[in-house]
């Protein structure tokens, strides 16, 4: 039996490559053996298939999402002719190392394979970060800081729903408060020097000398809201500080605050404030404006 596959690739970054798989089968009996050279962890969005691996079987549809692992052999079967569409994330190995190791400490003795378990229920939260991550992807004006950071808040609720399902519990974090904290302000101290940079959760996370997985996590519990959001709170308050200034040209303000063109600046400013900055500018005096700047500002410094 042969299966017609056709890989859409959707972003890549130093923390995880995203892909959409369409899979449409001649027939729906056991196909020839495959093999997986990187895990994989792969979210049946429509569709069914069955991945059997030995005599285990596993049933994937949207209720599930399948985790193969590297250097497993596997084959697939269909139980209907209509085949799968499906999305794939191939994180860094280790991320993956990190995110499992929450569960499982002997992950990290596992580099090339750090996945302890087959499958795991996609109910819920991991099916809206992952619909969420592909609207913000097909919308094509989103930063790869912010997939990043998506995608590692997808892997955290996929694997804590497959590991606790199993009755598994978190272990203690490694690192002490005093050493989260400290990478935490020196995340915040980075990118607020480089805030007008297309930043990436890898190289941050070596600037500060930290995991990108635990990274991701810690700035958003710590500050209140993840690292891209607090970059472009940065840049709206400059935006707004310029505007209060009198700059007209509003297509270069965005491209000087690091926004990839007037519209990814617009609609931003327009999510944080309700409207675009062109209203702004029309109705609002430069007193105003200043005031916005300076609440935008106080609201960021509360969060920390």
């Amino acid at each position: 039996m042969s299966h017609h596959l056709q890989y859409r690739p959707l972003f890549r970054s130093g923390a995880v490559s995203i892909t959409d798989v369409c899979c449409r089968p001649d027939a729906c009996a056991c196909g020839p053996e495959e093999y997986s050279d990187i895990t994989t962890i792969v979210f049946p969005r429509a569709g069914a298939f069955v991945r059997h691996v030995g005599r285990q079987q596993v049933l994937a549809n949207c209720n599930h999402v399948l985790f193969f692992r590297s250097g497993e052999t596997y084959r697939v079967s269909h139980p209907v002719r209509d085949g799968d569409d499906c999305t794939s994330l191939s994180f860094d190995p280790a991320i993956l190392a990190d995110a499992a190791s929450r569960f499982d400490p002997s992950a990290r003795d596992r580099p090339t394979s750090p996945v302890g378990v087959t499958h795991g229920p996609c109910w819920s939260e991991p099916g809206i970060y992952l619909q969420r991550l592909r609207q913000q992807l097909r919308g094509g004006e989103v930063e790869g800081l912010a997939v990043d950071e998506l995608a590692i808040f997808l892997l955290e609720a996929v694997f804590d729903a497959a590991y606790r399902v199993r009755g598994d519990r978190p272990v203690r974090e490694r690192s002490s408060v005093q050493i989260q904290r400290e990478r935490v302000e020196a995340a915040k101290s980075y990118v607020t020097c480089h805030f007008r940079e297309a930043l990436a959760l890898a190289d941050l996370a070596r600037a500060v000398h930290y995991s990108p997985y635990h990274l991701a996590r810690l700035f958003r519990r710590q500050v209140g809201e993840p690292i891209h959001r607090y970059q472009n709170r940065l840049r709206l308050g400059t935006a707004l500080e310029q505007l209060a200034e009198g700059a007209g040209d509003l297509t270069a303000i965005g491209l000087d605050l690091g926004f990839s063109s007037h519209s990814h600046f617009s609609s931003t400013f327009c999510r944080e404030f309700g409207l675009p900055p062109s209203a702004f500018r029309q109705t609002l005096s430069p007193s105003r404006l200043r005031e916005l700047s300076k609440n935008l500002k106080a609201r960021s410094f509360a969060r920390a």
